[in-house]
């Protein structure tokens, strides 16, 4: 009797397994925020299987692994590795949303065509993301040559124009497709098939695409519960931005829309929609700025606002000029002129931003910029940093600060992540898109890279006195390369 062949595992479509120095990788996607920290171990078992397949079961870590891994696009199977692989609820579930788009296909072919573009999107109650894209809609410009209707939260909303006899039809086709997961929709354009989208960023490329913009080029961004909280209330509204070749939604709400008008008149991109991702107020005597739901700033002058936005836009606007050997983080950064440069997680940007006026008595500022860009030079991971008001320059990276283990509890001990894991997550805040050598050289800088647990209370009291370059080390900072 013949030996059953090896079942046969693949890298993703667009899958890069990125070595660590202590021989342990990261498995990441190229195209979106997905990735995987494999130890050692782990990285050496997915080589060899990918190069000689799986000749026999692994246990029961290995398959949820590979579950987890080719559910998120990281890995292919063939079928006898899928069937092997496969989750009797998760087949289920997936076979339940094939019956779902094909219900809605069908539906929607029924719909006569009309001569402009219609979405149909269903949401549902309790969703930021419904919410985000609501707020969205609200704060735009009427939406011209299409219609966006919504549905599934006991509303039924329009945006734009759509046949006034076909709105009931809609809202019910838009409802049918809440269960794909919130907002979800389909897209009906007189010039093609009709077309699912799953997700908030699919449905807002699908409202930039309709409404004539080129995909990709206007900046759409994951928001949370904290954002909507930032973006929604009366009177807000959004300008489409220039960011170089990119566009960038700017919110602005009260008294401060009419104060940066002129500014943002003079900066209006030609752009039919765009998603809040700058979000600027003035509730007292301080002007907040914000991306998402974190604050990035406090100012005192529409001078320095601006001075902010135009940071920001133009880090925006670099993120596809990075050259091979640098890649683009989504983290914070903390600059000093004569102390190396700090790196520090998203969610810690707004108690940093609340300190802003005690890091500046200090000789410290938070930088105003979207992404971090790092790179290696001769064996130091250095950072582009833009100070406020002034042109981007390289740094030296001091260290990455990260949150401490939680506290133990009576059901789950003190879990400390090894130092290659929490490099591991530094190389997964990757912005994507990216290519392959962008990941390596990310990978590569990471090791370099000192990671402390501190939490933001701790680095704020000893930042002002802290000498954060080594003995005999350069604390310079040197012009950015162009």
């Amino acid at each position: 009797m013949q030996a059953p062949l090896p079942m046969k595992i693949g890298w993703g479509r667009q899958t890069v397994l990125a070595g660590l120095a202590a021989g342990g990788a990261v498995l990441a996607r190229t195209d979106t925020a997905i990735g995987a920290y494999l130890n050692a171990p782990a990285a050496h078992w997915l080589r060899r299987i990918t190069a000689a397949g799986l000749d026999e079961p692994p246990g029961q870590a290995a398959l949820t692994c590979l579950r987890v891994w080719a559910s998120a696009g990281l890995i292919t199977l063939d079928d006898q590795a899928a069937i092997l692989v496969g989750d009797p609820e998760i087949e289920e579930y997936e076979e339940r949303g094939r019956s779902l788009r094909r219900d809605l296909l069908q539906r929607a072919a029924l719909f006569p065509r009309v001569g402009t573009p219609i979405l149909a999107v269903g949401v549902g109650r309790d969703c930021a993301y419904c919410d985000q894209l609501l707020t969205d809609l609200a704060a735009n410009a009427p939406l011209r040559d299409g219609g966006v209707v919504v549905s599934g939260d006991d509303q039924t909303r329009l945006f734009g124009t759509v046949p006034g006899t076909e709105l009931d039809q809609l809202a019910e086709l838009a409802r049918a497709a809440a269960p794909l997961g919130t907002p979800s929709g389909v897209l009906l354009h007189p010039c093609a098939p009709p077309w699912i989208l799953e997700g908030y960023h699919q449905v807002s490329a699908a409202i930039v695409s309709m409404l004539g913009d080129e995909p990709g080029r206007v900046v759409v961004e994951t928001p949370s519960s904290c954002s909507v909280n930032v973006t929604s209330g009366e009177g807000t509204s959004v300008r489409p931005v220039r960011a170089g070749d990119r566009v960038v939604g700017i919110a602005t709400r009260g008294a401060v829309t009419g104060e940066l008008d002129g500014w943002l008149s003079a900066h209006t991109a030609d752009a039919a929609y765009a998603p809040a991702t700058l979000t600027v107020e003035r509730p007292g005597n301080l002007y907040l700025v914000y991306r998402g739901g974190a604050m990035i700033a406090r100012h005192r002058t529409p001078a320095d606002t601006i001075a902010c936005l135009q940071s920001m836009l133009a880090g925006y606007a670099d993120h596809a000029g990075a050259a091979e050997d640098e890649a683009d983080v989504d983290c914070g950064v903390l600059w000093h002129p004569d102390h190396a440069a700090v790196l520090i997680p998203n969610h810690w940007l707004s108690p940093m931003a609340r300190k802003s006026s005690w890091l500046r008595r200090s000789g410290w500022q938070l930088c105003p910029q979207p992404y971090v860009r790092l790179s290696m030079r001769d064996g130091q991971a250095w950072a582009r940093v833009r100070p406020l008001g002034e042109d981007p320059r390289m740094a030296p990276v001091a260290f990455l600060a990260v949150d401490p283990p939680a506290p133990a509890t009576d059901e789950r001990p003190v879990r400390t992540p090894s130092t290659e894991e929490r490099a591991a997550q530094l190389v997964c805040w990757a912005v994507r898109p990216l290519t392959p050598p962008h990941l390596y050289a990310l990978a590569a800088a990471a090791h370099h890279i000192p990671i402390r647990a501190l939490g933001p209370a701790p680095i704020l009291a000893e930042l002002p006195d802290l000498v954060l370059a080594r003995p005999g080390r350069s604390r310079r900072t040197v012009p950015a390369r162009s």
